[in-house]
């Protein structure tokens, strides 16, 4: 191969890993959110099972944030809110809400899968680029590949 071409082909390569170096980013930014809604779905599951064995009337801390806690009794539990998306809350059962956070929580894991499987194929291909490009390097440089 000719040194112009090994030129060529080096910025290329070096073109592809910026464009996957970009696609890794938002995949990581994307698994963060995805990582955050599944710790925001998993307390929610855990507090909905945790009032099935309370009932009403009885003491209970309210979370003020800050780590900071609000004493209260317990009220109607028979129906609770529950956020549906776009700012719109709906009543429904405990046992309802648990089963829709259920569900969410679900999807959510899933598309946190998906995402990672995604960050690992660009994360591998990006090796595979930077060992060609290593190569090519070495071979410029007057060097045996792999030497």
């Amino acid at each position: 191969m000719s040194s112009p071409s090994q030129e060529e082909q080096a910025r290329r390569l070096v073109y592809e890993l910026q464009l996957m170096q970009s696609s890794a980013e938002l995949l990581q930014q994307r698994l963060a959110v995805l990582q955050n809604a599944i710790a925001d779905l998993t307390v929610a599951k855990q507090s909905i099972a945790s009032l099935k064995e309370v009932e009403e009337g009885d003491p209970i801390l309210i979370p003020a944030g800050g780590g900071t806690f609000v004493n209260a009794n317990l009220g109607d539990l028979s129906k609770i809110l529950v956020n549906i998306g776009a700012d719109v809350s709906i009543e429904m059962g405990l046992d309802e809400a648990g089963e829709d956070i259920s569900g969410r929580l679900g999807e959510v894991e899933k598309a946190n899968q998906s995402v990672q499987q995604q960050l690992e194929q660009i994360l591998g291909q990006m090796q595979i680029h930077r060992d060609t490009l290593n190569r090519l390097s070495a071979g410029r440089q007057g060097e045996q590949p792999g030497v």
